[in-house]
């Protein structure tokens, strides 16, 4: 489940990483503080200040980011 692969992100040393979503997009998460997470939804704000909730259903990969 993608919820879980996230939580292990965030308490096994926190490094940056990007949700790429089904429609392209990706949103970077640079500190855990920027993320919630529910078995049904996924919070992330952005850099502006904006949140962006997803379905984990959309989540298509959780990766490194990049020039970490």
């Amino acid at each position: 489940m993608i919820v879980d692969e996230i939580k292990q992100r965030l308490q096994n040393g926190f490094q940056p990483f990007t949700i790429q979503l089904s429609n392209g997009k990706e949103l970077p998460v640079l500190h855990r503080d920027f993320i919630a997470l529910h078995p049904k939804a996924i919070v992330v704000i952005d850099r502006e200040g904006i949140s962006h909730t997803i379905n984990p259903l959309h989540v298509v990969s959780v990766d490194e980011a990049a020039g970490t």
